[in-house]
């Protein structure tokens, strides 16, 4: 199944909720991975809804339908010099615009620029009922009421279908430089990364990979050793500037300046977490946390057999790669005791009923029911995405 217009998408909603036949839905089906597998459901395609609705670089919004290749729209972003500023990763040639913001994906930029949530002003859905609705609208101060902008995100399809999109976007970088510090231990490093947070010069980008770890390919012949990574763009008299400046917060390491020819593709392949690839038998989890609690982290992942793994947004946000085997509990308390949260992102195999979300307290868990009933009442939407019961 395959809608083209909302139509469709309402008449074969409204059909499944009477017949009680639950449904997966599929953008590109790069994120599938993500999240719990769905039960015994029926592919609905969003890729039919493709196309940019309306696009107003002076106003520096965008409506899209959701259903349109991230790629699309990156490109007619960037033929405008601008661009979405979350930095979504594709994970995926066929990521779709809807995929990216039902699951949330932000990249590299966001603990600046902040979360894709932060992005969709506005959206047309097809909820569990088959019922049509908007929420939001074309600019921030719109929104009244419940913000259902930001509940859609992070939902991965199980409240309601995306049918359009209303995005903010922002010029593009003029330029942009990576300040690459050689040989740090993790615990300077992270220092280095808040240390650089706390100045004026607007840090974009801040990565660490530790010695071992496999590297972008145009830092393929970069000396051996980890790496702490900087990002500064704008103008190309402040960016050279302010690199300059960063360069100086580390004494007795190398330091080296990427230009924008290394520098753009290296920050998207961490985007796209080319570092952290998944072989047979291991898991990728991801690992959101204060950076003041990444090194805690750290110890307690490495307890539990780290194969490999790199820290973005300054340290608040830490990929690992770990053994099938290893313990989700164990990796949720390490978490929590770190002050952030963690999911099981991607394993190979794939394990059947494995917890990608942990376990909600009885009242949350409670909010999310009466929300899932208030959409879906009849539970059709990628059954057990996210939980058994929903």
């Amino acid at each position: 199944m395959q809608p083209t217009d909302v139509a469709e998408v309402q008449d074969r909603l409204a059909a499944a909720a009477a017949a009680k036949r639950p449904l997966e839905i599929i953008g590109g089906g790069t994120k599938r991975f993500y999240g719990r597998p769905v039960r015994g459901a029926d592919p609905l395609h969003t890729g039919g809804l493709a196309g940019i609705v309306n696009y107003e670089p002076r106003e520096l919004i965008v409506i899209v339908r959701a259903g349109t290749a991230l790629a699309t729209l990156e490109a007619a972003l960037e033929a405008e010099q601008q661009e979405l500023a979350f930095e979504p990763p594709h994970w995926g040639a066929a990521a779709t615009v809807g995929g990216t913001l039902a699951c949330n994906l932000s990249g590299p930029r966001r603990f600046k620029a902040g979360a894709a949530r932060d992005h969709l002003l506005g959206f047309q859905a097809v909820s569990g009922r088959g019922e049509v609705f908007r929420a939001g609208g074309r600019v921030v101060k719109n929104v009244t009421g419940y913000d259902l902008s930001k509940l859609m995100c992070g939902s991965f399809g199980t409240l309601a279908v995306l049918t359009e999109v209303c995005l903010k976007v922002l010029p593009r970088g003029e330029s942009q430089t990576t300040v690459a510090m050689l040989g740090l231990e993790p615990g300077h490093g992270l220092e280095a990364m808040i240390a650089a947070t706390k100045t004026p010069h607007e840090v974009s980008g801040l990565a660490y990979l530790p010695e071992g770890t496999p590297r972008p390919a145009d830092l393929a012949t970069f000396p051996r050793g980890a790496l702490t990574l900087m990002r500064v763009e704008g103008p190309p008299p402040s960016v050279a500037y302010r690199a300059g400046e960063l360069a100086k917060l580390v004494k007795g390491v190398r330091v080296d300046m990427l230009p924008e020819a290394v520098s753009r593709p290296v920050w998207r392949a961490l985007r796209e977490l080319e570092p952290v690839p998944v072989g047979q038998g291991e898991a990728l989890w991801r690992f959101s946390i204060p950076p003041t609690g990444a090194m805690a982290l750290g110890e307690a992942v490495v307890r539990q057999n780290a194969l490999r793994g790199f820290a973005d947004w300054g340290g608040a946000l830490v990929w690992a790669v770990l053994p099938v085997g290893a313990d989700p509990a164990a990796l949720y308390r390490a978490a929590q005791a770190a002050g952030g949260h963690a999911r099981l992102v991607h394993a190979e195999p794939r394990i059947a009923g494995a917890e990608a979300f942990p376990e909600q307290a009885p009242a949350r868990a409670r909010l999310h029911a009466n929300l899932k009933a208030a959409f879906d009442p009849q539970g059709i939407l990628n059954p057990g995405r996210m939980a058994n019961e929903w």
